[in-house]
């Protein structure tokens, strides 16, 4: 069959006390991605380093970079999860660079690095 549309979008920030990354794209009590799920139909699933998502039989985080993986049932969905997740991306992006200046005296410089299709490596 034709594969479901499919992308991961890597999040470029590394998790840590301080910013609390994972929390800010989950939003409190997983709020921002369920929002997405529902206005778009699309699964996302926010996975490695940092994420707290268990996976594989040693039920153990991915040693992958933390990612964000969505897949929608067709193009309509995808897009739709696509634009909002880039949103949410670039809001917390811009808390980033504003905790970054105010910690490290340099925002670091971040953009959306996506990847669409299925997940490099992955099964």
């Amino acid at each position: 069959g034709i594969s479901k549309p499919q992308c991961q979008f890597f999040i470029g920030i590394d998790e840590e006390p301080k910013f609390k990354v994972t929390r800010r794209i989950l939003g409190p009590h997983g709020q921002h991605m369920k929002s997405i799920a529902e206005a778009s139909g699309a699964k996302l699933r926010l996975r490695g380093l940092g994420s707290g998502f268990l996976e594989g039989e040693e039920m153990r985080e991915s040693a992958d970079e933390l990612m964000l993986c969505v897949s929608a049932p067709d193009w309509e969905c995808y897009q739709e999860a696509v634009h909002r997740v880039t949103e949410l991306l670039n809001v917390v992006y811009t808390q980033y660079r504003t905790f970054g200046r105010r910690s490290a005296g340099s925002a670091p410089s971040l953009e959306i690095r996506m990847h669409e299709g299925p997940r490099p490596g992955g099964r």
